[in-house]
């Protein structure tokens, strides 16, 4: 029987029914998807899928808009991958909803910060009263002192933090606050030590955990940093900042395989990331796949400029692609960025230098040097720089700079001993090229610098024996021979020296002091023509080559029959290098000194010098010079004002404009001009004679004696000032008064240079025993002085008491010995005494002339080439002597003052060679000469002999 039930109960029941089971399974559907979204957050954080995280949390807020968890939640995810105004809105949502508000505070903060809305934060999160909870305290107050730091107000910063850790010491956020504080004021110790504090209270505390590894990344710790950034991912596997910041710490130790892992491991997190991909064109780059590196690096596109070393990356890549212009565009960039880093200076200055522009490497070094960044690297490469550009002082500095940081290191001692070398310094580079052949005795190039060195002493002896110890497979290097030849023709083995320089200049064609070293050996030949030509071709490779300049300036001014040709080959190399500072003032100077002003002026008014009279007042005052000659006194002043305009300070400029304005009428102004550069430079001798000597032209020698005793009295003019009284007095004749002067002036203030002078003025009065007791009084003070003691041997050698010079002047030797002056001297008292016939003799001369050498090498004077030419007359070597003194018979006559006791020597050799014509030509007009000199007797006897056949 079917059963009836009432109209619509049994139907309202079941919809009742079908309703609550609707309205659970509803409720059970929502919380689900809800519980879910949650978890899938978390798994997502875990795994380091931030978006993904983010998006989860996003949905559990859809559904759940009142949760105070999921708008904490989100808020974090948004702060993770930097999305400060969704962190900011869901922060402040979950205060609103009930979330913990210390955590809520500092979410908060964290979100103004990320976003830098400093003043916005001050004005959301206010001053906690008295009564806040500790640690809502302590994060409003961290938060307030960060966001008062980035509006660099410092002090308030510093209070509002250190309340911050006073309120709840346990506060991660307020120590990693304090830690940031610290940074700023450069106490990276404290920074350190409060993140500890911070880690203590959370020891999970990401952000933390990742400052501290990054501190100690920065201190040079990779190891521990990479510990401690395993930390954090251990904690968020996904933080692509600790994942790239430790595959950094892995790069520094060279572990490119470990680094690799955390790039891809961050890439696949954040497949854009720049650090991430950037890192990938550095693991290319290392392992020089660099089209690969060039990609990338072309990907990033101008987020390459916001990565520190991006530009030097770049640099380094486009570099070894070949690509110059690029590289060096890149690199010179960083270089701008960031002037005080040496990597980027060095690839600059390396690609410079590839691209065969040394001088500019330097300019890169030397400004990298000036803000102290240098390293050692850096001054090695300046070095090399310098050299590659004739500047071997310059070269020698800096290289002296890379051995006082690396002192055991024989490589860069070797370099710094052949710096040392070019540049002249015989006894530094001996030093070096010893220490480093004691470090490294396989270094055998080191002995062609020792070699150099002695040869530069004019220590014959030992070059050669440092020579012998070259092994045979450098023996056709150029040094080598350079020292080879110059060692011959010292010896006046002049046909040996032509051999091996012209072999030299066989093996290496562009050798210039090959053709320096032939220059000398045709001189020496009479070789005049090739002399000149030989010059050219220096000239032409080495426009400011100094030697050859300057004896071709000595030729041409010497009134030779060479002279003309000289002059010649001068102008020509002048005229095709129109722009050479150095060249053109030789050139110009010779002429002014030859009476061709009009020639001179034209040179240096050239357009092709104006552009390079900056920073060379030399060549407007040589201008100056010309014009004067000329008579033209107004372009004279010009040029004299223009050239002391270049150069303030320069006082050479300031008394030649002085001189020219008293010979063109103005000596009030001239004297004005010397007071004014006297009162800026007190100190300076040539600025204080000029103005004694313009005073005493002007207004007498009493007015200029009472002008030089008041600069003496003047605050800063010593010790210059105690000498204008005494020359004063010299330069009129005054000589016992000037004597006097200076020993006052000496008993005042003692100096060498005021006992030279009393005794010069002593000798010139012809009281030797004052002179010598002036002399005297110095070395009671300093009896080493090897000046003073010359001196004093020159008393002695004038009296006739050659013994005791001798006996001097071995001291002076064996103190100074490259005192030319002294060695000649010294050769010649021992050669005096020595008798040829005797055994003991002949070894007086054969160390005399060794003496000789070093001294004629040193400073190839008349004087030097007579005594060494005369000690080998004496040992019988009359083809090698006689060159030598006609060589010294020449120069003497050339100066117009012909020494008739060099022209006796040289008839002597000439009678002894068998050439008794032109000892006879020679001789006759020196005994003719109504002339004294110690050899005139026996330079009669020799005529008388030569006369009767």
């Amino acid at each position: 029987m079917q059963t009836s039930f009432p109209a619509g109960r049994p139907v309202g029941s079941r919809r009742i029914g079908l309703i609550a089971f609707a309205a659970a399974a509803a409720l059970l559907l929502a919380a689900a998807p809800a519980f879910a979204s949650m978890e899938r957050g978390r798994a997502a954080q875990a795994r380091g899928d931030l978006r993904a995280a983010q998006i989860e949390f996003r949905n559990e807020v859809r559904r759940n808009p009142n949760s105070a968890e999921a708008r904490a939640a989100l808020a974090q995810a948004s702060l993770d991958v930097g999305d400060g105004d969704t962190a900011e809105k869901e922060a402040r949502a979950a205060l609103e909803r009930g979330f913990d508000r210390a955590a809520g505070t500092v979410l908060l903060a964290r979100a103004f910060l990320v976003q830098s809305r400093f003043t916005e934060l001050l004005r959301e999160i206010p001053p906690p009263d008295a009564q806040a909870q500790p640690a809502v305290a302590a994060a409003a107050l961290a938060g307030r002192g960060l966001a008062l730091s980035g509006l660099d107000r410092r002090d308030d910063a510093r209070a509002a933090i250190t309340e911050a850790v006073r309120r709840d010491p346990a506060s991660a956020f307020a120590q990693i606050a304090a830690s940031q504080l610290a940074l700023a004021e450069g106490d990276r110790q404290e920074a350190e030590a409060a993140l500890d504090r911070a880690l203590a209270a959370e020891p999970n505390n990401v952000e933390a955990l990742i400052r501290k590894a990054s501190l100690q990344f920065e201190r040079g710790d990779p190891r521990a940093a990479i510990e401690t950034f395993g930390r954090a991912i251990a904690v968020m596997p996904g933080n692509v900042i600790a994942r790239t910041r430790r595959a950094d710490a892995h790069l520094r130790l060279g572990q490119d395989a470990e680094a690799r892992a955390d790039i891809e491991a961050a890439l696949r997190t954040s497949p854009g990331y720049a650090p991430a991909r950037y890192q990938r064109a550095m693991l290319h780059a290392r392992a020089q796949e660099w089209r690969q590196a060039d990609e990338i690096l072309q990907q990033l596109g101008a987020t390459l400029l916001n990565i520190p070393d991006g530009l030097l990356l770049q640099a380094l890549v486009k570099q070894n692609l070949g690509q110059a212009e690029q590289a060096e565009d890149a690199a010179r960039r960083y270089v701008a960025r960031r002037p005080e880093d040496p990597r980027g200076a060095k690839l600059l200055a390396q690609i410079e230098m590839a691209a065969g522009r040394p001088d500019a490497a330097a300019g890169t070094l030397s400004r990298l040097a000036q803000r102290g960044a240098a390293d050692a690297e850096a001054f090695d490469m300046l070095g090399r720089a310098h050299m590659a550009t004739g500047r071997p002082r310059e070269a020698a500095a800096a290289f002296a700079r890379v051995a006082e940081a690396l002192p055991e290191n024989a490589s860069v001692l070797a370099r710094l001993a052949a710096a040392r070398l070019a540049a002249g310094d015989a006894q530094g580079a001996a030093e070096a090229a010893t220490r480093a052949l004691a470090l490294d005795p396989t270094q055998t190039a080191l002995h062609q610098i020792l070699a150099g060195a002695a040869l530069a002493r004019g220590d014959l002896a030992a070059a050669t024996a440092a020579l012998e110890k070259v092994p045979q497979a450098q023996r056709d290097g150029e040094l080598v021979g350079l020292i080879e030849g110059t060692v011959r023709l010292v010896r006046v083995d002049v046909a040996g020296a032509r051999s091996v320089f012209e072999t030299v200049l066989r093996n290496h064609p562009g050798s210039i002091r090959a053709r320096l070293g032939l220059a000398r050996v045709a001189a020496m030949e009479g070789r005049s023509e090739e002399v000149d030509r030989l010059f050219a071709e220096v000239l032409a490779r080495d426009p400011n080559n100094a030697e050859a300049a300057a004896r071709l300036s000595a030729a041409a001014r010497s009134g030779t029959p060479r002279a003309e040709a000289a002059l010649a080959v001068l102008e020509r190399a002048q005229a095709a290098a129109p722009g050479e500072p150095a060249l053109a003032l030789a050139t110009a100077g010779t002429l002014l000194a030859l009476g061709q002003a009009p020639k001179a002026a034209a040179i240096l008014e050239a357009e092709p010098l104006r552009a390079r009279r900056a920073g060379n007042p030399g060549i407007l005052m040589l201008l100056a010079e010309a014009r004067a000659a000329q008579g033209n006194w107004q372009g004279a002043e010009e040029a004299a004002r223009a050239a002391l305009a270049e150069a303030p300070e320069n006082v050479t400029a300031r008394q030649q404009l002085a001189v020219i304005l008293v010979r063109s009428g103005n000596p009030r102004g001239a004297e004005t001009l010397l007071q004014l550069g006297l009162d800026a430079n007190p100190g300076s001798f040539v600025l204080q004679q000029a103005l004694v000597q313009l005073v005493r032209q002007e207004r007498g020698l009493d007015a200029a004696l009472e002008l030089a005793d008041r600069i003496a009295r003047m605050p800063g003019t010593r010790p210059a000032a105690l000498v204008l009284r005494g020359d004063l007095l010299l330069a009129a004749e005054r000589r016992e008064e000037a004597a006097q002067a200076f020993a006052r002036a000496f008993a005042e203030a003692p100096s060498r240079d005021l006992a030279l002078r009393e005794a010069a003025a002593w000798a010139q009065a012809g009281k030797r025993a004052e002179a010598i007791r002036a002399l005297e009084a110095w070395l009671s003070r300093t009896p080493d002085d090897p000046v003073v003691n010359g001196q004093l041997a020159q008393l002695e050698i004038a009296a006739g008491e050659s013994a005791a010079a001798e006996r001097r002047l071995v001291g002076v030797v064996a103190r100074a010995g490259e005192d030319w002056v002294a060695l000649n001297n010294l050769a010649w008292l021992m050669q005096e005494r020595a008798d040829a016939g005797t055994p003991e003799g002949k070894a007086t001369l054969a160390e005399a002339r060794l003496l000789a050498e070093r001294a004629y090498y040193i400073s190839p004077t008349p004087e030097t080439s007579d005594t060494l030419g005369w000690i080998l007359a004496r040992e019988g070597q009359l083809e090698v002597a006689l060159p030598l003194l006609r060589q010294a018979a020449a120069a003497t006559v050339a100066r117009q003052r012909p020494d008739p006791a060099m022209l006796y020597r040289l008839a002597y050799a000439l009678r002894a060679a068998g050439q008794r014509a032109e000892a006879l030509r020679i001789l006759e007009p020196v005994v003719a000469a109504d002339v004294q000199f110690p050899e005139r007797a026996a330079a009669a006897r020799l005529l008388a002999e030569l006369r009767g056949g």
